[in-house]
């Protein structure tokens, strides 16, 4: 018999969304029957191949409402290896939740936002990290708040959250995205969230955790694909 994997924060914030909901989440491939963790199709369950890992960064993902419920989020991957490095959170443009504002609070200027530097952002004066500083307590981990959904979804979450503003943003550059689809993907620059996940991991000097981060990534888009082959979408 299978071993359940321990649920983490996407799954226990996937719950409280479903418990709230005033109508249920349907989509392509709703009438399949799925593993309740990794929400593929049975047969292609990849549950198997879920190893917990210490992060060396905390990840603090935000959540759009649309990405929660669906099997081809990636941004739960990183919970799935990561859990004791890893909050979720659901994305509100007026009313974030308070404990989402505690967390940030505490981390006392040791939290940065992944996203470019737009002209937008330039234009808001929105403050901009070149480099992650390093932390002198080795006990405080550097937070990144990831934001997860449509790169349009993304882009609102971070220019229409008043209470995001003064967080500062990191950019990974041109140069180590080209490196890194050099080393270890064949497509254009369009990357699903546990891509950019793990090339910050990456950037960041922590080559083994991103490169992990990736190979499960690739894992989880081959399951996809064999659900979409047996007639199934994932």
């Amino acid at each position: 018999m299978k071993t359940a994997p321990n649920k983490h924060c996407v799954d226990l914030l996937r719950e409280q969304c479903k418990t709230v909901s005033i109508r249920p989440f349907i989509a392509r491939g709703s009438r399949a029957i799925r593993c309740p963790h990794c929400l593929m199709t049975e047969f292609a369950c990849f549950c198997h191949l879920r190893e917990n890992q210490t992060s060396p960064v905390e990840f603090i993902l935000l959540f759009h409402r649309d990405e929660i419920h669906k099997p081809t989020n990636s941004g739960r991957l990183i919970a799935d290896l990561f859990p004791h490095d890893t909050h979720a959170y659901l994305w509100s443009r007026t009313e974030p939740q308070q404990a989402l504002l505690d967390h940030i609070t505490s981390k006392q200027g040791n939290c940065t936002i992944l996203f470019p530097n737009t002209q937008t952002a330039k234009e808001q004066n929105r403050p901009f990290r070149s480099v992650i500083p390093s932390n002198t307590n080795g006990d405080t981990k550097h937070t990144f708040i990831i934001l997860d959904g449509t790169w349009k979804q993304a882009s609102k979450m971070f220019h229409q959250s008043h209470w995001l503003k003064d967080i500062p943003h990191y950019e990974i550059n041109s140069e180590a995205q080209r490196s890194f689809l050099v080393r270890h993907s064949s497509h254009e620059m369009q990357f699903a969230t546990a891509e950019v996940t793990a090339m910050l991991l990456d950037t960041l000097g922590h080559k083994e955790h991103g490169q992990h981060l990736l190979h499960y990534y690739q894992a989880f888009n081959e399951h996809c694909l064999i659900s979409r082959q047996r007639g199934n979408n994932p």
